[in-house]
């Protein structure tokens, strides 16, 4: 039985990143950046349901499927959900879709997102069809919230302990 060396990683071994590294890696965003994504947290701040305008959203009424009962083949209480975020998607701001619409990762991500920039939402979860448009609504809402991410403030507390992780850099 023959036992192997394992190398001994020891703690001055670990690379260690320097001032001007850290600071790339921790500052990365420019002014213009920084100023786009405060108007994109103030936006999002105050998007409510309410705020989207009804008129912009084309409805669909159709039969829901599943179990049979008295109204199942005589009432139109499925509802869908259209809205054309390239004509009709003037209530979001241009500097809020931009990123998102042009990454392809979000379109893939999102399962209501359609490749030519529609989001399709559909609900058939109640009997009443005026339940059914206000969950579409609802989850319109929430769609929307999710494929705008903004990233979070910096506490204070954060950049303090950033700097206390500094290294000079050694020449």
């Amino acid at each position: 039985m023959f036992l192997t060396r394992r190398p001994i990683i020891l703690a001055r071994s670990i690379e260690v990143k320097t001032r001007k590294a850290l600071w790339s890696t921790y500052k990365s965003r420019s002014g213009v950046e920084e100023e786009q994504i405060k108007q994109k947290r103030k936006w999002l701040a105050e998007f409510i349901p309410e705020s989207i305008p009804r008129k912009n959203c084309d409805l669909a009424f159709s039969r829901a499927s599943g179990p049979g009962g008295q109204n199942v083949n005589k009432v139109n209480s499925k509802v869908t959900l259209r809205l054309d975020l390239s004509t009709k998607g003037d209530f979001i701001p241009p500097y809020v879709l931009e990123d998102r619409l042009s990454d392809p990762n979000c379109v893939k991500q999102s399962k209501h997102l359609t490749n030519n920039n529609e989001i399709v939402i559909q609900s058939d979860s109640s009997r009443r069809q005026v339940e059914n448009i206000e969950h579409c609504y609802h989850k319109l809402y929430t769609s929307l919230r999710e494929c705008i991410q903004v990233p979070g403030e910096t506490s204070e507390d954060t950049k303090k302990r950033i700097e206390k992780l500094y290294v000079q850099p050694t020449i």
